[in-house]
Order: structure tokens, then sequence, then C-alpha cells
């Protein structure tokens, strides 16, 4: 599996890759294209299109503690971030964190620490 990176001033993180306990999590794509719409004077209707956005859904499953605060840490920057998927198209987009959650994962075996995350990351 290629590497998917996130780069912040600090540096490069490499995401971990995909492991996980039933189904393969999605990393849906979806974009959103800004449309404004002006009613004129005549009755005529004009439009202004701007740039697609996308945005990416990232979960990652069955993370140990240190790959939790991995994530915890790039998580609390609050810049604007290089994200590259090498398993789709390689292009490097600027992006923000804009939701992300945590939880634990397979509490019925004790002592196993393993956590999942999730994250949408928001074309800047």
């Amino acid at each position: 599996m290629a590497d998917v990176t996130l780069e912040s001033t600090v540096g490069v993180v490499t995401l971990p890759n995909l492991r996980f306990i039933g189904g393969p999590p999605s990393w849906p794509v979806s974009s959103s294209k800004q449309v404004e719409e002006a009613v004129m004077s005549d009755g005529s209707k004009r439009f202004a299109f701007f740039q697609v956005k996308r945005e990416w859904g990232i979960a990652l499953g069955y993370l140990s503690k240190t790959q939790l605060d991995a994530m915890i840490l790039l998580n609390s920057y609050n810049e604007v971030l290089k994200f590259v998927n090498n398993n789709e198209d390689g292009i490097e987009y600027n992006v923000v964190i804009s939701s992300f959650s945590y939880e634990p994962e397979r509490m019925d075996i004790r002592q196993m620490e393993r956590y999942k995350v999730e994250m949408t990351l928001r074309e800047a």
C-alpha cells in the first residue's frame, strides 16, 4: 500500500496503513461547487461559478496509543497542511482538518489499547 502523507510546517506525517477488524473503512471523496445566483432587474438570472473544493473522509482503525497521539498532535496544528494520497492520484492538495474524532476500539480485550480515528480534510 502506498503512503498517504500530511505535511505541516513541523514535518511530514505518514498516515498509518489501513488496519481493521471486520469490513474495511472507506475514504469517501466529495466535492462541492460554490455557485451564486443573482436575478437582474429585467428578471434574467446570472450565475457566478467558483472553484470546486474537495473533501476527504479519512477513517483509520486499529491504531496504537502512540499513533493516536500523533494524530491528535497533527489535529492540534492550526494551519494549512499538504495532503498527498499516493494510492489514488499522488497530487498534493492544500487542506485543513475540518473535523476530528477518535474512540477506543475493541474494548472487549483488556490492555489492547487500540483506537479508531475519523477526520475530514477540506481543500483550502
